[in-house]
């Protein structure tokens, strides 16, 4: 399904978490987003995690709208930015606004003036009848999270759609609550859900959509990949020649200790060979070279699934400085190998858990554990 005249929009928290990798990673994410086209999108409590500087700047470099319409400062109430804007469609008229939860905690730096989120359902209540004055279709991106967002459909009359987000999760099929068409957009760019609404008489006289998950099926951009690649580039050169930046905030950099620590398989395989050998054969022996042909082997939020021990004492820092301890290992299973079986807190045996650390619903919704396992065994029947 296509729809040549459309409006793309987000509902916030594109950001990154902490950190000068996710930094840069989130000013390239807006560029991006300016790229593919977005027109308007709204602000979760991610997007103050660098500044509010960073995230105004980086936005005045696109032709993207921020709008958040309970979001003032603190000492004036005046709007952080625009609390709404109206776009046309051929002749229709489509007004979006966004609004923030109470509940975000707002990271605000020192330098910066404090700002405050206003009751959402009472500027809604406020703002909705005005825009019903001005367009013939009010849209609302919401970053309430699931719940306040459906409150929001039965206390304030007015709003046609609303696209929400802040909770992980994903509409497979448009719903339709109190009256409103909503959606969810999934998370980490999974999805993209589509609305098609067919406007007569300055009214919506019907709709559908769809979800389209962005997988395989989906023909790559050459250009975007182009833009993506450079990036990933600059990111492997920046962050490779300095292995302590690859340590994630607030852990220790991952120096060898006296201490328990990692030994790498090649130790393990002087007592394990028949299990070393079945090992070898399997993906999690290669787990690395998935990094290298993408382009994130230098990237601290892809690292921890396909190292041993990366941000832990006596860990992977780089493959320069700790070559051994690259792809996924025996000890990213059974623990470090100074704690080996008969040791306290060995970790011999493995259960789903130890498995679901790294195979998350978001990285791989149709993992099973009960089929998978089956994939790697390496040990005696």
């Amino acid at each position: 399904m296509k729809f040549p005249n459309n409006f793309r929009v987000d509902s916030g928290d594109f950001f990154g978490m902490a950190g000068e990798q996710d930094s840069l990673k989130s000013a390239f994410m807006v560029t991006a987003m300016d790229k593919l086209g977005y027109d308007v999108v709204t602000l979760g409590e991610r997007e103050f995690n660098f500044g509010q500087a960073f995230l105004l700047d980086t936005f005045k470099k696109t032709k993207i709208d921020l709008v958040s319409s309970n979001l003032v400062y603190a000492d004036t109430k005046k709007p952080f930015v625009k609390p709404y804007v109206i776009r046309k469609m051929c002749s229709t008229r489509v007004a979006f606004f966004g609004l923030i939860g109470t509940d975000m905690k707002i990271r605000t730096l020192l330098s910066e003036r404090a700002l405050e989120v206003k009751d959402p359902f009472a500027t809604a209540k406020a703002l909705v009848p005005e825009l019903r004055k001005k367009a013939d279709v009010v849209v609302l991106l919401s970053h309430l999270g699931l719940t306040e967002s459906q409150r929001m459909t039965l206390e304030v009359p007015g709003i046609d759609v609303m696209i929400f987000g802040h909770q992980p999760g994903l509409f497979r099929e448009l719903v339709k609550t109190n009256g409103v068409i909503n959606t969810r957009a999934g998370e980490r760019g999974q999805y993209v859900p589509g609305i098609h609404l067919v406007i007569e008489d300055s009214k919506i006289a019907s709709y559908d959509g769809v979800v389209v998950t962005l997988d395989d099926k989906i023909p790559a951009d050459e250009d975007m990949n182009h833009t993506v690649d450079t990036f990933n580039d600059e990111m492997n050169r920046r962050f490779s020649s300095n292995p302590n930046a690859n340590t994630p905030p607030g852990q220790p950099a991952p120096i060898p200790v006296g201490g328990d620590h990692y030994l790498g398989e090649k130790n393990c395989r002087r007592c394990h060979e028949a299990e070393y050998q079945m090992y070898a054969s399997q993906p999690h022996a290669r787990a690395f070279d998935t990094l290298t042909k993408n382009q994130r082997d230098s990237s601290p939020e892809c690292l921890p699934c396909h190292v041993v021990g990366y941000g832990q004492p006596g860990g992977f820092s780089s493959k320069q400085t700790t070559p051994d301890l690259v792809n996924v290992q025996c000890e990213n299973c059974h623990g470090m190998g100074t704690k080996h079986p008969g040791k306290e807190d060995a970790n011999a045996v493995v259960g789903p858990e130890v498995c679901l650390t790294c195979h998350t619903h978001e990285q791989n919704p149709d993992f099973d554990y009960s089929e998978a396992v089956t994939h790697i065994v390496h040990w005696h029947q």
